[in-house]
């Protein structure tokens, strides 16, 4: 049969047949049991599975185990047939759906119908809702491609489970519609061009040199010039923090998008990008470290291949990974940023990094572009030390700017935002002019 509508207010586990999702709940035991490794002898509870899917969401990872025990027992199963279709407005009772088995695609659209953007949720993933405050302005439908089981809070759950934590819960809830806003305005910006974009890679020797902070901000730089059509590809490991740092809630990777099959890779690592406000979008590697092994080059080849058509720039920030990820980056890239610490210990590993570069993966000089990051107010060299010991020229150098980069962060966003003049914010726009002038762009 199938092919039913529900436009409801609060989903409701009597609303549809029940052995929609009784007969799920194997699956369901199966989620939560891969996602915590639980013995396949000792299947856990309905609340532990419940517990195992809200630790793994970015929205309540952070809550300790009796607030999220609280709000597991909260959770409401609700079943969907496949080829039926739930719809949810900003006014529903529901502000909280997750899949908990099975496969859904999620559409947003607008008053008049338009669909802005799609996604295909893994089981355990969350399906963001519109933000209460939109009203009716976007609809989210729940599309059942197989049967699932949702799992599902209402405003009267949330606020007995959570407790005092609920306003911290409502602004990341409400900062993810916002980015869901943001991506969808990408998108409509986002058209296919038979010219990719080039590659910039952020690459430092030294672990501590500042090379996300320049990534990050040089890449809002960039996209002042080019809005909605720079992204910031983050490969740092094992821990990436390109989307802390930029105040955005990741909520998928490089290393999640590669679970997903070949027809759906391209949706999936789309609905994985974060958009930020000053309209560049971030793509988190791994959500946890021990996602590292997963990027190897030859995915990281097809995310390439993936993204290059829908932006002017993309920007990679290896941290100091010279792994096989960061090596199929450098081959490709069109413009090297290597990031110098003015200090003694970080000489010896410039050079030899220098040296791979050149001599080994034959990179053009003309592609590579020194930093000189200043990151102590009485650095033990100067400029032209450093361009003595490294026989090359600095193509910027960004000055002591003291906390203003971390000061940003804990204000809600970053430097070029908070402090335009900042040393930071300054250094970042040259970084950025620079990059425009090594890829022909700046004409």
């Amino acid at each position: 049969m199938g092919g039913g509508c529900y436009s409801i207010g609060v989903l409701n586990a009597r609303e549809v047949p029940e052995t929609l999702y009784r007969a799920r709940e194997e699956e369901l035991a199966q989620v939560a049991a891969s996602g915590s490794g639980a013995g396949g002898d000792q299947a856990p509870s309905a609340l532990q599975m419940r517990t195992r899917i809200l630790e793994m969401s970015a929205v309540f990872s952070e809550l300790n185990d009796g607030v999220l025990r609280a709000v597991a027992r909260r959770m409401r199963p609700v079943g969907l047939a496949a080829r039926d279709t739930l719809r949810l407005g900003g006014q529903g009772g529901d502000i909280v759906v997750f899949l908990a088995s099975g496969q859904v695609e999620e559409s947003v659209t607008d008053t008049t119908g338009k669909v802005l953007l799609t996604r295909r949720p893994a089981p355990g993933d969350m399906v963001i809702l519109p933000a209460p405050r939109t009203g009716e302005r976007y609809v989210t439908n729940i599309y059942g491609l197989t049967d699932a089981v949702l799992l599902t809070l209402d405003r009267d759950g949330l606020l007995e489970g959570l407790g005092p934590h609920l306003e911290k819960v409502a602004v990341t809830l409400d900062k993810l519609w916002e980015q869901e806003v943001s991506a969808a305005a990408a998108i409509q910006s986002q058209v296919a061009s038979k010219d990719a974009a080039p590659i910039v890679a952020f690459f430092s020797a030294k672990g501590g040199a500042g090379t996300t902070t320049l990534a990050i901000n040089a890449s809002a730089a960039l996209a002042r010039k080019f809005p909605r059509q720079v992204l910031l590809i983050d490969l740092a490991a094992p821990f990436g923090h390109a989307a802390l740092f930029a105040d955005l809630i990741a909520t998928g990777s490089v290393a999640s998008a590669s679970k997903a099959s070949q027809a759906d890779f391209e949706t999936v690592l789309r609905g994985n990008m974060v958009n930020h406000r000053t309209g560049m979008g971030v793509l988190p590697g791994t959500l946890r470290p021990e996602e590292v092994d997963t990027l190897n080059g030859e995915l990281i080849g097809r995310v390439l291949d993936t993204v290059v058509p829908w932006q002017k720039v993309i920007v990679v920030d290896l941290g100091t990974s010279l792994a096989e990820a960061a090596l199929a980056v450098i081959e490709r890239a069109e413009c090297l940023v290597i990031v110098v610490p003015p200090e003694i210990a970080a000489m010896t590993d410039a050079r030899r990094a220098l040296a791979i570069f050149r001599d080994i993966m034959n990179v053009p000089d003309n592609r590579v572009e020194l930093v000189l990051n200043q990151r102590s107010p009485h650095p033990p060299l100067d400029r032209a030390g450093v361009e003595a010991i490294l026989g090359r020229k600095m193509s910027v150098v960004v000055g002591f700017d003291d906390s203003r980069p971390e000061d940003a962060t804990l204000a809600g966003g970053i430097v070029l935002q908070h402090d335009p003049s900042s040393m930071v914010s300054r250094g970042a726009t040259e970084i950025a002019r620079v990059i425009l002038a090594s890829l022909k762009f700046d004409a």
